[in-house]
């Protein structure tokens, strides 16, 4: 009996606290005008999880002396904003749908209406080779493809719109900036996201598809990220009665005017899943063994290879297969030119040029060069398109390139020729530093190839003087 009453006790105790953190909360809310109100609404999920405040604009108003506070370290780890510039830039960005997954999920939705194939996995094939695509955005593609009906014309929107919300509120909490000027930029995205969907499980069960989307670029649980937002999203979606209105904070009766809902289904917590079929679960296995090998297993390591070796027509299959035998940088140069040269037909048969596809040829460019292979760089540099990829690597390979062109002319003494190519090499080197290096070969080769470079031009020079003074003499 005694313990009965201790549970009961227990149970009393944790309803009366609940009743009181519910009553400061309204007592927070009441105080929002209505864009405040969807401001913080809006911006729950993600403000939930790191147990912010959802009832105030400024979602951390306190932070000790010295310490960097919650939404710094977001901000800066994990979106790389370190200014109110940074963060102004983004969410223009954001709003124009220039970057973010909703840009990136309807370039995919693009993809797949112009592909004339009728089964999923022919047309992600086809679309993945033509377009060089990696692993991940191949699992992503999958998703989109299996998703499309549910998701409909506003595709990710709740989960890009919903994270920006998210950002610009930590901006406050940081003192980027004001309460007002967060709550202008932030206007046009609450406008758009409450006219797009129904109700607050429609707009939650969109934004926590859209978690599926993000896990799976980020080498992640794609199912663990989707119920830990659901449950972030359910956490205030509580039915209550009349009388209890005034009691208990509740997002069930957000009135969405969904003016802009269009035929889109409205969804439901029963929509919020993603069963993949088998070949779209080995390509997430595939993307998370590449972006998160911590993160995965020996067997999962060992399953991605295997389901590789049976897709070698495809790029990012080919490559990845390619890049394992290599060992990255630490590489044997004849096992490595083997497997780059069994990587070569897949890339062959691309369309559309993508970052993995000048990775690739930089790489085998390289190690052609290794190889005193002349040949196979001569025909590798016409596939780098002038500013379509621009890396500290790929001016690398240029300067690598040119210097080797010099010492050829230089040999043959074609003097001219040879000082031309010897400036190029200069050029590219000095372009690079300005650019990002990828790390895809060892740079320290290049070290004092300025010094090498000038005095191949001094050389050259001193070659064509002797010449001009035996035609005069």
């Amino acid at each position: 009996m005694k313990k009965v009453c201790t549970v009961c006790a227990f149970i009393c105790l944790c309803l009366a606290l609940f009743a009181d953190v519910s009553s400061v909360m309204l007592e927070s809310w009441n105080k929002l005008s209505e864009d405040e109100k969807w401001f913080c609404l809006l911006s729950e999920p993600l403000i939930e999880a790191n147990q912010l405040s959802i009832t105030t604009v400024n979602p951390e108003r306190y932070v000790p002396a010295g310490k960097r506070s919650i939404s710094q370290q977001i901000l800066e780890d994990s979106w790389d904003l370190y200014s109110r510039e940074d963060v102004l830039a983004i969410a223009n960005d954001y709003r124009f749908k220039r970057t973010g997954p909703s840009a990136r999920y309807n370039e995919l939705r693009e993809l797949l209406s112009q592909t004339t194939q009728k089964s999923v996995q022919a047309a992600v094939e086809e679309i993945a080779v033509k377009n060089c695509l990696e692993s991940y955005v191949i699992a992503r593609l999958y998703f989109v493809a299996d998703k499309l009906d549910i998701l409909g014309e506003y595709g990710l929107l709740a989960w890009d719109y919903g994270r920006m919300l998210s950002v610009i509120r930590r901006s406050i909490a940081v003192g980027w900036l004001s309460e007002e000027e967060a709550l202008e930029v932030a206007k046009p995205f609450i406008d758009e996201v409450i006219n797009a969907y129904d109700s607050w499980e429609d707009y939650a069960v969109h934004y926590s598809l859209g978690s599926v989307f993000h896990a799976i670029n980020e080498g992640v649980d794609y199912n663990a990220s989707l119920n830990s937002v659901l449950e972030d999203a359910k956490k205030y979606d509580i039915v209550v009665s009349e009388d209890e209105k005034d009691k208990v904070f509740t997002c069930h009766y957000a009135k969405f005017p969904g003016k802009n809902r269009n035929d889109n289904r409205i969804l439901t917590y029963k929509d919020a899943f993603y069963n993949p079929s088998k070949e779209a679960a080995s390509w997430i296995v595939a993307a998370k063994v590449e972006r998160n090998s911590n993160g995965a297993t020996k067997a999962e390591a060992a399953a991605a290879n295997s389901f590789l070796k049976k897709k070698k027509n495809i790029p990012a299959a080919a490559y990845r297969l390619a890049l394992l035998q290599t060992n990255g940088k630490n590489f044997v140069l004849k096992t490595a030119s083997k497997a780059f040269e069994e990587a070569l037909p897949a890339f062959e048969k691309v369309e559309n040029p993508s970052e993995l596809y000048f990775v690739f040829y930089i790489r085998y460019a390289f190690i052609a060069y290794c190889s005193n292979d002349m040949k196979k760089m001569d025909s590798v540099i016409p596939k780098f398109s002038k500013g379509t990829f621009e890396t500290a690597d790929l001016q690398y390979i240029y300067c690598i390139y040119y210097t080797e062109k010099a010492k050829t002319a230089g040999y043959n003494k074609k003097y001219e020729d040879a000082i031309e190519y010897a400036k190029s090499a200069l050029f590219c080197l000095k372009q690079s530093d300005s650019l990002q290096y990828l790390g895809l070969f060892d740079k320290e080769i290049l070290r004092d190839y300025d010094k090498k470079l000038n005095g191949m031009i001094e050389k050259y020079r001193h070659e064509l003087r002797q010449i001009e003074k035996q035609r005069s003499a």
